[in-house]
């Protein structure tokens, strides 16, 4: 026997005053009368009866210290330590993004509050003796609470659970709560949800799990992907890929609201029939970047669209498009000249004498005449005729026929060289780049740091000469064609536009490509641009992920973790929220690197209909007593009320005094 709550003991001290009064005597009253001959006769009868009132008084005197004992006792709340060794109970709580939902558009309980609420109601009536550990299903499964058999304890930890956005991992969390009752035969799983799991029906037939369905089902409208990108086609274009889900019973009438930082881009009235799904790309134009967000509205009002507004609003980062500044030096050519003019949201200046150095906002266009020297910075030369530090012109390739070509790279998007003539192209030997052994085209690298040397051929003639090919170093990028543009007709395809858009699109650092919008169950990598690291000077070691404008601040005041950045690339695990995140650098005051956006965007967690119906048929019955019976405490108390009960009986029949 333990008593887990010895403090109680003190309270025994009151059985002196109760003792004391019984055994305190009333001082008889003196009183004149006029004879004492029935009085005799009274006392007679007094002193035969004496024995059994002495016995009556013990009686009573037994009865009211086995009462208060009763009370200390249960006080003391006492179990059996064997008890406490037999079996553990694991309790789930899924705080996932489901379990944010309300149970009606006009109330503010959730489906965790809910939850919560059911937990204190199941640790007020079980056994607290029993060694009870509380695991979260939000997210990766966390421990909340490890076993402990302190009431306190274990509501204060249940209390303290915090919603997430996460997806729940309902059978990571069950395989936890078994690995933690291992060798327990008497051991059970209790799971706080609503259903909203995978493979929930493997688990409602198995005896050491029991589920406590929370809520109940709702309609939910919700946005289920947006997805912006810039226009391949136009630099000041964008498009945004939206897709809506309607996981309802009903058909909903509703409108779609897309605006950037506040400024509307389009409405887009929905109608949308029982558990439809459409899919709406819209297209706009603006050289400013900025916070895209969509938000579902009911129609002809303001007012939230269901009970889960969790899924009815969803970010995305825009990548701003700054003008361009194209610096053109060399000779001058009809039809290059024209796709330089038609690139939108470029800055062309024609130069007569080379650059340097090549500014970071600027391209240099090399046409024909080539510098003995490179500029550092972005050179994209065309049809050189002469020698350069880059590399050595030799005789025309006999049959410049493209054959080969890198499909892989972003320069060659939509552009198909492929049995097309180049004439003018150029056997080159390339002073920079490593030498390919194998075709022996491509001679004597130099000395330069060949570790930080990116080179690819992205197109080649059968006997592999290179006439398109890429060379990057920290501090310079260079693309060079080899084919002369007037001859051919190379220039009147739509091959020349698009691969002179997609050189200008790689310079600048984007290729049409999108800024990813991550959803909650998304682990983030983001790897860090090597223009923004080469005007930075280097890749920090480490960065920290931090939210703005947190509405729910539980980790506001706490440091964010440190991440280590390896070859240029770091990994930030998934993010617990929606909203806006900005990864920024270990260094104290630094400013923020990159923005990225988290959305809900899981279908599973927003259908709040999904829960099988035999899981609903779970009820308080299979939980509330399946870890232990009634506490000791319980039973003492309702014995002193039992001895209670005789004492005043029998006090009424006057059998004791």
């Amino acid at each position: 026997m333990e008593f887990l709550n010895p403090m109680a003991g003190f309270l025994a001290a009151l059985a002196a005053p109760i003792i004391l009064f019984y055994i305190l005597k009333v001082r008889l009253r003196q009183e004149n009368v006029s004879t004492i001959l029935f009085w005799r006769q009274v006392f007679e009868e007094r002193r035969t009866r004496s024995l059994w009132r002495r016995l009556r008084r013990i009686l009573s005197l037994i009865v009211s210290l086995a009462f208060l004992s009763l009370l200390v006792t249960a006080a003391l709340n006492p179990a059996f330590t064997s008890q406490k060794r037999e079996s553990r109970t694991v309790i789930i709580v899924d705080n996932s993004a489901s379990m944010n939902a309300r149970e009606s558009a006009t109330t503010a309980t959730t489906r965790l509050d809910l939850a919560k609420a059911e937990l204190s109601r199941y640790l007020a009536g079980t056994d607290t003796v029993r060694q009870t550990a509380i695991i979260t299903a939000g997210g990766e499964p966390q421990v909340a609470a490890g076993f402990a058999d302190h009431l306190g304890t274990l509501r204060k930890k249940a209390a303290e659970i915090p919603p997430t956005d996460c997806p729940t991992e309902l059978d990571k969390a069950i395989e936890l709560a078994r690995r933690l009752t291992a060798n327990e035969p008497d051991s059970v799983v209790l799971v706080y949800t609503d259903g909203g799991a995978k493979n929930l029906e493997k688990y409602l037939s198995a005896k050491d799990v029991r589920f406590v369905p929370v809520g109940k089902p709702l309609d939910n409208v919700a946005i289920t992907q947006f997805q912006p990108r810039r226009s391949l086609g136009d630099a000041v274009g964008y498009e945004i890929l939206a897709e809506v889900a309607n996981f309802s019973e009903t058909k909903t009438e509703c409108r779609l609201e897309i605006d950037r930082d506040g400024t509307p881009v389009d409405v887009i009235p929905l109608s949308l029939e029982p558990n439809q799904t459409i899919t709406r790309i819209v297209r706009s134009a603006g050289e400013q970047g900025g916070v895209l967000k969509a938000s579902l509205k009911k129609t002809g009002t303001q007012e939230p669209l269901d009970a889960f507004p969790l899924d009815d609003t969803a970010l995305a980062i825009l990548p701003s498009r700054p003008v361009q500044k194209i610096l053109f030096y060399g000779e001058t050519d009809f039809f290059l000249g024209y796709v330089l003019q038609a690139q939108p949201n470029i800055e062309l200046t024609v130069l007569t004498e080379c650059p340097a150095i090549v500014p970071n906002d600027s391209v240099l266009i090399v046409h024909r005449t080539v510098p003995t020297t490179i500029p550092k910075g972005n050179v994209f030369i065309i049809d050189p005729q002469n020698d350069s530090d880059f590399c050595a012109v030799g005789e025309s390739i006999e049959s410049p026929l493209a054959a080969n070509e890198d499909k892989e790279s972003s320069l060659m998007r939509f552009v198909h060289l492929t049995n097309v003539l180049i004439p003018g192209a150029k056997r080159l030997t390339l002073r920079f780049a490593e030498a390919n052994n194998e075709s022996g085209h491509s001679a004597n690298a130099d000395a330069e740091d060949k570790t930080n040397v990116e080179f690819s051929v992205l197109a080649s003639t059968p006997e592999e000469y290179p006439i398109y090919l890429r060379w990057q170093t920290p501090d310079r990028k260079t693309l060079l064609f080899s084919g002369d543009l007037k001859r051919g007709d190379l220039a009147l395809r739509t091959a020349f536009p698009i691969m002179i858009s997609n050189a200008l699109n790689d310079f600048r650092g984007s290729g049409g490509e999108m800024e990813k919008t991550y959803s909650t169950a998304e682990p983030i990598t983001v790897s860090f641009s090597s223009s923004r690291d080469a005007a930075s000077g280097a890749f920090p070691k480490s960065v920290a992920l931090k939210q703005i404008n947190a509405e729910r601040s539980e980790t506001q005041n706490s440091k964010p973790p440190l991440f280590p950045v390896k070859s240029g690339r770091v990994s930030l695990g998934t993010a617990p929220r929606c909203g806006l995140w900005e990864i920024t650098a270990s260094e104290e005051n630094s400013p923020p690197i990159q923005q990225i956006a988290c959305n809900l965007a899981n279908a599973e967690e927003s259908n709040l209909r999904s829960a099988p119906e035999s899981f609903y048929l779970q009820n308080a019955q299979n939980v509330t007593r399946v870890a232990a019976g009634r506490p000791i405490w319980f039973w003492l108390v309702i014995i002193a009320v039992v001895f209670t009960s005789v004492e005043w009986f029998l006090c009424q029949r006057r059998w004791i005094d």
